[in-house]
């Protein structure tokens, strides 16, 4: 055996000698296919919060308000990402503190397709029940982060409160806020009645910062939907504020947080918010959670020229 075979299996050759056992793919040289279950945890202080992952869709230049495609391709190669297929994630986030299993959102069902739907097997990887949900957060009512909370036309969680905006909750009842709108704002509205009315006498509402579940506080975030909020959860020292649709291309938002969505209910005013969060983020070192940033979502935030970049975030390593 030569010098570069001896360093190639010197690791293993140790566990060997130690009595240690070998992974069965490193015995066999195979490898598993497709991904493992999207499921990450993360510490804050005391609290539990587990990354769940719904899927990934598209968002095209056509769909963003203050770039072009041109523009939007050169940022995406920068990032090394391909401008034709980059994935924006879907997100949802469950927090386990004390007795309360709380989601934050419940991703897609079947309502947008193919390459989303995937919460429920990762609630199960996760070990969580979906009986067991004591509270489902609503960062706003589009089908990406509510669709999910239905189950054959029921709830999906049966035994949680559904805490949600009451400024979301009163925008998306009234249908007179929808008349002459297009059809798939319609199908929206239609689905966040539904959501809704499914949950009945258990909806919660809050109208500022207010503390929703122990260690949870809402943020109110307006602009993208009138009642878009986030969740700051805090244990001791630590916080990750869960900011929801901050951004949807990281890519192109982070670097440009003047372009807009076409799915904002008010463009300038999701703007606004996006470059205050932006800064508070930025000026307090703060982590955050992203509905729409790559799994597991979980990021830091750095000024960077007129814009800003992510920088992972440490991984928890023992929880």
């Amino acid at each position: 055996m030569d010098r570069r075979q001896f360093l190639a299996t010197a690791p293993l050759a140790g566990l060997a000698a130690t009595g240690a056992s070998v992974p069965a793919f490193a015995q066999s040289g195979s490898a598993a296919t497709g991904q493992v279950p999207a499921v990450q945890r993360v510490a804050i202080g005391d609290v539990t919060v587990t990354c769940l992952n719904d899927g990934s869709l598209h968002i095209g230049p056509d769909a963003l308000i203050g770039i072009d495609a041109a523009g939007y391709e050169e940022l995406m190669r920068e990032h090394f990402r391909d401008p034709e297929t980059f994935p924006s994630a879907v997100n949802a986030f469950a927090i386990q503190s004390g007795d309360e299993t709380i989601l934050v959102d419940a991703g897609t069902a079947d309502a947008m397709g193919p390459s989303l739907g995937k919460l429920p097997q990762n609630l199960s990887a996760a070990g969580i029940d979906p009986a067991s949900v004591t509270k489902l957060l609503a960062t706003h009512l589009h089908p990406d982060h509510v669709a999910g909370a239905l189950s054959d036309g029921g709830a999906m969680f049966p035994n949680a409160e559904l805490v949600v905006h009451e400024t979301e909750r009163d925008f998306w009842s009234d249908e007179g806020n929808f008349s002459g709108a297009g059809e798939m704002v319609q199908n929206f509205a239609a689905l966040a009645r539904n959501v809704l009315s499914a949950y009945g006498d258990r909806i919660v509402t809050f109208s500022g910062e207010e503390e929703v579940a122990p260690g949870v506080t809402s943020m109110p975030l307006p602009g993208h939907t009138p009642g878009h909020s986030g969740f700051m959860v805090a244990s001791g020292d630590s916080q990750l504020l869960i900011w929801a649709d901050i951004v949807h291309v990281t890519p192109i938002q982070f670097a440009r947080p003047d372009v807009a969505i076409g799915f904002d209910a008010d463009p300038e005013q999701a703007v606004a918010t996006r470059q205050q969060i932006l800064d508070r983020v930025v000026a307090d070192r703060m982590t955050v959670a992203g509905s729409h940033i790559g799994f597991p979502g979980v990021v830091n935030v750095a000024a960077e020229g007129d814009g800003y970049r992510m920088v992972p975030a440490e991984w928890t390593y023992t929880l």
